[in-house]
């Protein structure tokens, strides 16, 4: 699987993206409309933004163009669909491409990205689990978390 070049990130400033789908809504005489689930999962769009140097652009150019034949095979990338940053797997949607340079010499790349969430990788048993964690230690949650995962890959080494 190509993965974006060393270095290559997305800006935080432009950085967005939207919800997979999925949801219906079906208009009701006389009442609440009513929603349900067409279909699980789902990809998200993501708009993403990079700021290179003059050879970072020339790097980005060889990879869109020969590597990624311009976003039609898949690539990682490190993107945060809401659990940090973490690779992706992405296609660049058609027709979403710009450069533009700067007054100097940066390049500003934007594109479309397609992605699947990190939520994915959670169970609904797990996303109950963590949310119950937020909801008991608050702010503290993720210094919990970080303080749970060097004991299961560091302390506990030393015994």
């Amino acid at each position: 699987m190509p993965t974006l070049p060393n270095g290559f990130k997305p800006t935080v400033a432009a950085y967005s993206h939207g919800g997979p789908g999925g949801v219906m809504r079906t208009e009701v005489a006389g009442g609440a409309a009513r929603f349900g689930l067409d279909y699980d999962r789902g990809l998200s769009q993501f708009s993403v933004t990079l700021i290179l140097d003059k050879l970072q652009f020339s790097v980005w150019t060889a990879f869109y163009h020969q590597v990624i034949k311009k976003g039609s095979i898949a690539f990682d990338m490190p993107l945060d669909s809401g659990f940090g940053t973490e690779l992706h797997t992405c296609n660049i949607m058609p027709d979403s491409y710009q450069a533009s340079r700067t007054g100097g010499i940066a390049m500003v790349v934007n594109f479309v990205v397609e992605a699947e969430s990190q939520a994915y990788e959670l169970s609904s048993a797990e996303s109950l689990e963590f949310i119950d964690i937020y909801n008991f230690y608050g702010s503290e949650t993720d210094e919990l978390l970080a303080r749970i995962a060097r004991f299961a890959t560091l302390d506990s080494n030393v015994l």
